[in-house]
């Protein structure tokens, strides 16, 4: 039978207060659901192709109201409910700058099931990323409460921390948690995970496999529009500069002739 995965995008993309204090650099705040998103859209890939079903309880940028997420989780009876989150300390980039990863589960439930899934998961996250390992802790939240299998939810960095805060758009690192989060969950199963196969590879080290840009690199690379540099990176990033631009439009204009 296959296992069912409830996945949980913390929030709305308008969600109120959900949001790093204002960045210069970027001319905006980031919101914390952009990072929620795009995680759990990765993760979802990475689950499914190690064989889960998976379940997206909050599918559009609407903020779904908790009851209706752990409603639905419940009734389609999944298997676990893993829900993604950034977390925040005092709204203020010139505070006391906490930092780090940490996981919650319902009070009383760190040697249940909900126990040894934050564990499996916490595991890969530690190894991974970079940041404070904050540890697993108890909560009351909704969705920890109101679920009716082991559930999680994961504080994967701080948005009044500056430095996480401009991770939360860095795609390299949503990939990163997302594919620690599904080492975790296949852990937790005894599920051999699989990576991507290099089908699913592009030919560039710094374009993620499931970023939204990565095909398009992919195709204009194979049709001789676009180069990457020569320690292989694409530098997807960077500027491009009027003379690079001349010569990819002359490309495109000699494969249209």
């Amino acid at each position: 039978m296959t296992i069912l995965i409830a996945l949980d995008d913390g929030h709305g993309m308008n969600t109120a207060g959900k949001r790093t204090p204002f960045i210069p650099e970027l001319g905006r705040s980031i919101k914390e659901n952009e990072f929620n998103r795009a995680v759990v859209r990765i993760l979802r890939q990475e689950l499914e192709r190690c064989g889960f079903a998976t379940l997206l309880v909050a599918p559009t940028d609407e903020d779904i109201p908790l009851v209706k997420r752990t409603d639905l989780a419940n009734v389609r009876k999944a298997d676990i409910y893993v829900s993604i989150h950034y977390n925040a300390f005092d709204g203020s980039f010139s505070g006391q700058n906490p930092s780090g990863i940490e996981i919650y589960v319902y009070p009383g439930n760190l040697n249940a099931e909900s126990g040894k899934l934050a564990t499996a998961v916490g595991k890969y996250l530690r190894q991974g990323t970079k940041q404070n390992w904050r540890g697993i802790k108890e909560a009351d939240f909704h969705v920890l409460r109101e679920t009716n299998m082991p559930a999680i939810l994961t504080e994967n960095g701080f948005m009044d921390n500056k430095e996480e805060a401009l991770l939360m758009i860095n795609e390299s690192f949503q990939r990163e948690v997302a594919v620690e989060h599904a080492k975790g969950i296949c852990e937790y199963f005894n599920v051999s995970y699989i990576p991507p196969s290099n089908e699913d590879e592009t030919d560039f080290s710094d374009v993620p496999p499931d970023s939204y840009y990565a095909d398009a690199v992919k195709r204009a690379k194979d049709l001789g529009l676009l180069n990457g540099y020569p320690d292989g990176r694409f530098l997807p990033d960077k500027n491009l500069t009027r003379a690079e631009f001349a010569v990819a439009l002359m490309r495109l204009y000699d494969k249209l002739k």
